[in-house]
């Protein structure tokens, strides 16, 4: 039986074979966009492509659902290393200019995206910060609950109570004593300060570097600080 081979009307990529249909007893070896000519093989990265007289093997550089694909940047267009990848939308070879490394930042560049990260990471971690406070619960410590432990103080101080009720990180409540928020106030200064130690810290670290590499390998994060 006549196999055919079919290709894309417009592009000519081969598509796939398939058995010629047969009428009355007869093989029908001529079907619209497809050939009775077999295709060559196909290496990775490529396609077999009708030109209208033979097949011919075309780089292959677009994005497939299966995520393959040759992804690439136009340096000569402005892309930088930030923009995201480029795919190709036809068959053939990449265009002129094309990497298919990312473009690398500059020091400067390096350095601004690492103390941007910096900043960010110091802002999450101060907005989420918490700490185990003396008094045996865990406490929020941020400059929210420095100002609400400061104002039962100077309340309880006010007022001569020596007791208060205190709602810790996970909203129970506790029963605390005047004597016991002030050393939580001081274990809440205590872990802000800890938390711009590490972030003065990892600035140096960024500050310092002579590489994009040495940038890149300050690893930046508030894990532990305060614990």
């Amino acid at each position: 039986m006549t196999t055919l081979y079919a290709y894309h009307p417009a592009s000519g990529e081969y598509l796939g074979s398939r058995p010629a249909q047969v009428v009355n007893g007869r093989e029908l070896t001529r079907s619209a966009h497809a050939t009775t000519t077999p295709p060559p093989d196909i290496p990775d990265g490529h396609a077999a492509r009708w030109t209208g007289a033979a097949w011919e093997v075309v780089e292959d550089h677009r994005q497939k659902l299966d995520a393959t694909g040759t992804p690439y940047w136009l340096p000569g267009e402005g892309d930088d290393w930030q923009s995201p990848p480029r795919y190709m939308k036809e068959l053939g070879p990449l265009p002129a200019g094309a990497v298919t490394e990312r473009p690398a930042p500059t020091l400067d560049e390096a350095r601004a995206a690492a103390l941007a990260e910096l900043n960010a990471a110091f802002a999450a971690a101060e907005a989420e910060g918490r700490v185990m406070s003396s008094a045996g619960f865990v406490i929020d410590a941020t400059e929210r609950s420095n100002r609400d432990i400061e104002g039962l103080i100077t309340s309880m101080e006010a007022t001569g109570t020596q007791e208060t009720t205190f709602c810790a990180a996970d909203n129970s409540f506790h029963s605390v004593t005047l004597e016991q928020l002030r050393a939580m106030r001081l274990e809440v200064i205590a872990h802000g300060q800890a938390l711009y130690a590490r972030k003065w810290e990892l600035r140096q670290a960024i500050e310092s570097a002579q590489s994009v590499e040495g940038v890149q390998a300050v690893v930046i994060n508030f894990d532990g600080v305060g614990a």
